[in-house]
């Protein structure tokens, strides 16, 4: 069941399910790659498994390419603890599809803290139209936190 779809760029939003599992953690550590100030994935990969289990997961998915995106939220605190797109899809408005589906499940502007040294990630979420709410984020000097329009 595609809950949005991008029939230009072929691809489609849908809750996740088993089946996703091993293609969202392959590009979870495709893009834990990109973040050389998280050395070693395993901790993260472990949020991630736990994450998968107890939170609202949608996948953003093109028929040849398979999982290209997901998100992972929290529909009841409107808060993202993951979200991530191939490499290969960004730019493609994965992203975007991904987050406005996401409050559309949830209750209200979503809410998600970005690492200091994640500065593609906070130029994306700013042309997205959100701004930073708490300097720092819970983890004060490590984590900005953002909110969404």
């Amino acid at each position: 069941m595609a809950l949005m779809a991008h029939s230009s760029a072929g691809w489609e939003i849908r809750p996740h399910s088993r089946n996703d599992r091993a293609a969202i953690e392959r590009v979870f550590l495709d893009c834990h790659t990109e973040l050389p100030w998280r050395t070693e994935p395993g901790p993260d990969l472990n949020t991630l498994r736990y994450a998968l289990k107890y939170s609202s997961v949608l996948v953003a998915h093109e028929k040849d390419a398979g999982v290209i995106g997901f998100i992972v939220f929290l529909t009841e605190r409107c808060y993202v603890s993951h979200l991530f797109v191939d490499m290969n899809w960004r730019f493609c408005g994965v992203a975007r599809g991904l987050l406005d589906v996401g409050r559309t499940l949830s209750s209200g502007p979503l809410q998600v803290d970005l690492d200091t040294q994640n500065t593609g990630a906070l130029a994306a979420y700013a042309a997205m139209g959100w701004t930073e709410t708490v300097s720092g984020g819970p983890n004060l000097g490590i984590q900005w936190r953002l909110t969404g329009p």
